[in-house]
């Protein structure tokens, strides 16, 4: 055997030696570990002198003592020794040495996996038998001192037969100095190797508690994704909610111009994104927002008029906090949605608020809190009745000028109506009577609605409107009542009393009315030829602007007619009117006629028959209405 072949021999059984060191000093530091290097008894024979170099590689490598003071010097002894040879296994063992005592008992395993590795490396043996694996959670080390010994053993073997082979042919000074220089090659080669064994070694480990932190992780998520299904669907708390109905941008198709937003009919099931802070009117009707959070629209401070009309807005859709912070809000629009209470904490300075065409249950002393700045509220067809609204409940809108109730279920007029109301519309309800207390109240009322309701004569009290002083309208169509109302107030300008029973109407019953009525709606009664008297009219000759007397079963234009210097509009078709007198609608000489607009379709009239110039006094024949007829108008009768 060469020199380098022995040289490589020694530096393998010393190596080995190192292994077994290492691992015992690594089991004696964690004896309960998973990881043992076990030489089985039947390695002795067949590798003489192995024994005897363990033996020897023993003393400074072997693993400390249980005594502090025994493994103190033996560490001591070791590192002198190191120093005095100077050589780069002393400073490798040196640095293990300082990470073994920097690692716990499974830095000591891992290091010994380190040098396990190092040692294969350095004998040319390749990667360890078995290495590190994952199993359950723990990390277990296998390898045999057997296997290691049996391939040193085959080396060795190999190692020889090559040097019998090739013979020497140079000097054993040029072998020697050839084996030199490569000693010292791998020696460098194999420094590096290490340095960049231990660095992977270290990389992977690191590599390995991350993988451990991310399953930690994955499982935690995985767990939190698991409360939250078994949670189910839960309304979102108020700030995911505004930006949960508040997380889009303003779609395209919404109109911007001058402060003014509409997206009205676009479908849209949230409130977009409003960036633009100084909007003054905002229009999100038509589409199906459910919800509204209070963060979507607080910061909107300039906004004043915000529809939210015909969506899907439910009382649980408005929070109290929702519209409190829009101080600047006028106009609020919540009409058809399926609202059943007024939505609390409405903002004070709201001055028109629309409910209609919700399903309203209840009206209570509490439902106008605060609204103090109210002058207009409509709750159309919003399923109230008597029962429904509270008998204070309209007494805290003391700013209310307008107020309707149309196309509800009540039979009376409501207690308590503001003392400010100037326009009531109560129509299409079911009330029965109008008592002298109804409406004490309404001093500064102007126009009444009371059409299509089930009003009859005697259920009016004939004080009814003494104290509507500042009355200017009066609507009483489509109800059972077969004559005027008396006590009309003095105030009235326009009277609509059609579809009614009248048949006739009573001598001066406008005679008391100043400045007079403008506008009588007659229209669909069955007040016929004696129905209107010469003198029932009277009071009215100067004021009437307008006259309706249509479907009243009329056969002759009535005499009074030409009576009025100021009428304008004259209906008397639908009647059964034959003939026109002369002058029964124009007067001699035409003086003090205005009349432009004159209906006499729907008659019995022979238009051949008609006398010339019958309606010579109308400025505008286009103004003239006479078909369908039978015949036709004669140009000199124009």
């Amino acid at each position: 055997m060469g020199m380098r072949g022995r040289k490589r021999w020694i530096s393998c059984l010393v190596l080995t030696a190192l292994v077994a060191s290492v691992h015992r000093t690594a089991g004696s530091a964690a004896p309960s570990g998973p990881n043992m290097l076990e030489i089985e008894a039947e390695a002795a024979p067949n590798l003489p002198g192995i024994t005897e170099v363990l033996t020897a590689s023993d003393g400074p490598l072997s693993s400390p003592s249980p005594a502090n003071e025994v493994r103190g010097h033996e560490r001591t002894h070791t590192e002198a020794e190191e120093k005095e040879e100077g050589g780069p296994l002393g400073m490798d063992l040196q640095k293990l040495e300082e990470r073994r005592r920097r690692r716990g008992a499974w830095g000591m395993r891992r290091h010994a996996a380190t040098v396990e590795a190092t040692a294969y490396r350095l004998a040319g043996l390749g990667r360890p038998l078995a290495g590190w694996k994952r199993h359950n959670g723990k990390k277990q080390q296998t390898g045999a001192l057997m296997s290691v010994l049996k391939e040193l053993h085959t080396e060795k073997s190999r190692l020889l037969d090559a040097e019998q082979n090739t013979g020497a042919k140079k000097g054993e000074e040029e072998e020697e100095e050839e084996d030199e220089e490569e000693d010292d090659d791998d020696e460098d080669d194999d420094d590096e190797e290490e340095e960049e064994e231990e660095e992977e070694e270290e990389e992977e480990e690191e590599e390995e508690e991350e993988e451990e932190e991310e399953e930690e992780e994955e499982e935690g998520e995985e767990e939190e994704e698991g409360e939250e299904e078994e949670e189910g669907t839960e309304v979102p708390s108020n700030k995911t909610e505004s930006l949960a109905g508040f997380n889009s941008s303003l779609p395209e198709a919404c109109q911007t111009t001058n402060g003014m937003i509409s997206c009205r009919g676009l479908g849209l099931t949230h409130l977009p994104i409003i960036s633009d802070l100084e909007v003054t009117q905002l229009d999100l009707a038509e589409n199906n927002i459910s919800h509204v959070a209070p963060a979507a629209l607080s910061a909107l401070s300039r906004l004043e008029v915000l529809d939210l009309g015909r969506n899907q807005l439910g009382d649980e859709s408005l929070g109290p906090d929702t519209l409190r912070n829009l101080t600047s809000l006028k106009k609020l629009s919540l009409e058809g949605n399926q609202l059943t209470r007024i939505p609390a904490a409405l903002p004070s300075s709201l001055a028109e608020l629309k409910m209609n065409h919700n399903k309203l249950d209840s009206l209570t002393p509490h439902s106008f809190t605060g609204l103090v700045n109210l002058v207009s509220l409509e709750l159309r067809e919003a399923s109230l009745d008597d029962t429904t609204v509270s008998p204070s409940a309209l007494e805290a809108l003391e700013s209310v000028q307008e107020l309707h109730l149309e196309g509800n279920r009540l039979r009376s007029v409501p207690r308590g109506l503001p003392t400010a109301l100037q326009v009531l519309g109560i129509s299409n309800n079911l009330i029965e009577e109008v008592t002298k207390e109804a409406l004490s109240a309404c001093v500064h009322l102007k126009k009444l609605d009371l059409s299509h309701n089930q009003l009859q004569d005697e259920a009016i009290a004939s004080k009814a409107w003494v104290k509507l002083t500042a009355l200017e309208s009066l609507d009483l169509s489509n109800n059972h009542l077969g004559s005027i109302p008396t006590n009309l107030p003095r105030s009235l300008l326009h009277l609509t009393i059609q579809h009614n029973a009248i048949t006739h109407i009573p001598a001066f019953s406008f005679r008391h009315l100043q400045p007079g009525l403008r506008s009588l709606r007659l229209s669909h009664n069955a007040l016929g030829d004696r129905g209107v008297e010469h003198v029932s009219l009277v009071g009215t000759y100067r004021s009437l602007t307008e006259l309706e007397l249509d479907d009243n079963g009329l056969t002759v234009v009535p005499r009074s007619i030409r009576q009025f210097k100021n009428l304008q509009t004259l209906r008397l078709d639908g009647n059964q009117i034959r003939t026109v007198k002369k002058w029964a609608l124009c007067p001699p000489r035409n003086s003090g006629s205005s009349l432009s607009s004159l209906h006499l379709e729907n008659n019995l009239l022979r238009v051949d028959q008609l006398p010339p110039k019958a309606f010579s006094c109308l400025p505008d024949p286009q103004g003239l209405v006479l078909h369908p007829q039978r015949g036709h108008v004669r140009p000199d009768m124009l």
